[in-house]
């Protein structure tokens, strides 16, 4: 059973890997209010005002999974440094867990999918080139 278990977290996570790499690529808070990114991406007001309730209701729900994980994570230990271990506790607080970090994985990309589809393609390509150099900019 626990090998069965394992087996499925890792195709969960191995699933999911590309599209948590790819929510990487939008930059982090606000950017569309920098002047930087505004005025290279053609960023209107209406668009600004999208952005600004898409990052909102991204940042509550992602506040909320990741208080959800550490609540988890410390079940999980709990369990895992009990006198007596109970080996199907652990493995179902363990598959909790990363159900959880899925969903946190799920929703950030979710909001790329959300930038994605408000910016389109030719600005969000640009956006990821415009971010590209900027990180680049930032590091000198």
């Amino acid at each position: 059973m626990l090998s069965k278990s394992l087996a499925m977290l890792a195709a969960i996570v191995l699933f999911l890997f590309p599209a948590i790499c790819r929510a990487k690529e939008v930059p982090p808070g606000r950017w569309w209010h920098l002047p930087y990114f505004a005025d290279q991406l053609s960023i209107t007001d209406k668009e600004k005002d999208e952005l600004d309730k898409l990052f909102d209701y991204n940042r509550n729900r992602l506040a909320e999974l990741k208080a959800q994980m550490d609540e988890e994570r410390a079940e999980l230990l709990k369990a895992v440094d009990q006198e007596h271990l109970n080996e199907i506790s652990a493995i179902t607080k363990l598959t909790k867990l990363e159900s959880t970090r899925t969903l946190l994985a799920a929703t950030r990309f979710s909001y790329s999918l959300g930038v994605r589809k408000l910016l389109g393609y030719e600005r969000y390509q640009r956006m990821k080139t415009v971010y590209r150099n900027w990180k680049g900019l930032q590091q000198q």
